[in-house]
């Protein structure tokens, strides 16, 4: 299996997981309503940090509280103090993330619960963490995620909808109706990984000039800017950044010469400021992008299928995973540059046998999907 055809298989295990969506979040939903907690903080690093930002705004109007998503070293530095009656959740989708770990670690220690998501219950997560949740993962061999992306997203979205059930503030109506739009914005997904692939071959090109990158979004859409910043320059080798619309035009955009990629996240209800500033910057470069539900037919608009504005994430996600995933195969860019390989066990992010699971992986992979 290669990073593509993980891509490409979102979508169907996003849809397997919406079939028995009730029973794959109801251990969380019972430890949620269990504690009365007054606000929900999701503690992760990474692309789980970037689902989690995307999934944040769905969580709050769900849920009707307070959702904050910090970094490890963010929560136990000072992230940890408010609001105090809060339901701590730590994401790991491999489990051994340390600074994940770590923040585990301080939540036992200072008498907190301590809740981890992972698809690998068997990792050394489960060693330090009080209950230990799967969440629906199932096998994803190559290091660079973008199954396990998806799925979290899907994953905090239907805890939302549950949660908020279990709270009082989704009811039985508002349930059917936030699972069905659940399910367009799944089949959006499926569409988006055409339109992506078919968007690669005819822009391959430019696309594998070894230029600097730009990602701009808001609300869900920085989750997925984020995430596409990630994967941009950890697989491609490309300086990226990600910014907020206005954040972005305070001051990074002055860098930007001709031959910049500049991919622009238009908001779900459509943005005319985002529009008009792509627009101004496909005159500078001719790389510019605007990814719309609202497209007027310029040269540099990627249409995507219309979906309820707070699961956006889940078709933008896959545009910038599939760029990453097939112009990394044709430039084979997959491996890091001698000098910083020499020196990766300085910086090293994972606990001890993390390679042996990766290969672990591998070997279900080819016994899951023959590949």
């Amino acid at each position: 299996m290669k990073m593509l055809d993980y891509v490409q298989l979102a979508h169907v295990r996003m849809g397997e997981n919406l079939e028995r969506s009730s029973e794959l979040v109801a251990q969380l939903v019972d430890i949620f309503q269990s504690g009365s907690f007054d606000a929900l903080r999701i503690v992760a690093s990474g692309s789980s940090r970037h689902a989690a930002d995307c999934a944040r705004d769905y969580l709050q109007d769900a849920l009707q509280m307070q959702v904050s998503v910090v970094t490890p070293e963010a929560f136990v530095d000072f992230e940890h103090t408010y609001p105090q009656h809060v339901l701590n959740i730590a994401v790991s989708q491999s489990g051994y993330s340390t600074n994940t770990i770590a923040a585990l670690d301080y939540m036992r220690a200072h008498d907190m619960a301590a809740v981890a998501l992972t698809a690998n219950v068997e990792a050394p997560i489960k060693e330090h963490a009080d209950i230990v949740l799967d969440y629906g993962v199932g096998v994803e061999s190559v290091d660079f995620v973008t199954l396990g992306v998806e799925v979290l997203v899907e994953y905090l979205v239907l805890f939302g909808i549950y949660g908020g059930q279990a709270r009082g503030t989704v009811d039985a109506k508002g349930v059917a109706q936030r699972l069905d739009d659940l399910r367009e914005a799944i089949h959006a997904n499926a569409v988006m990984c055409k339109t992506a692939e078919a968007y690669v071959q005819d822009h391959m090109l430019e696309l594998s000039e070894h230029t600097p990158a730009m990602v701009v979004g808001n609300g869900p859409n920085y989750g997925v800017a984020e995430e596409a910043a990630l994967k941009l320059s950890e697989t491609i080798k490309i300086p990226a950044m990600h910014h907020e619309g206005e954040e972005f035009v305070h001051g990074p955009e002055m860098q930007i010469v001709p031959g910049y990629l500049v991919f622009i996240v238009d908001d779900p209800q459509g943005s005319e400021r985002l529009a008009n500033i792509a627009d101004a910057l496909s005159n500078v470069t001719t790389k510019t992008v605007l990814l719309t539900a609202h497209p007027k037919g310029r040269a540099h608009e990627v249409a995507v299928p219309q979906v309820a504005p707070l699961l956006s994430a889940i078709p933008n996600l896959v545009f910038f995973q599939t760029i990453a995933a097939m112009i990394t195969e044709r430039l084979k860019s997959w491996d890091v540059h001698p000098y910083l390989d020499a020196v990766s066990k300085q910086m090293e992010v994972k606990a001890e046998g993390y390679e042996e699971s990766v290969n672990a992986l591998k070997a279900k992979a080819a016994e899951c999907y023959g590949m």
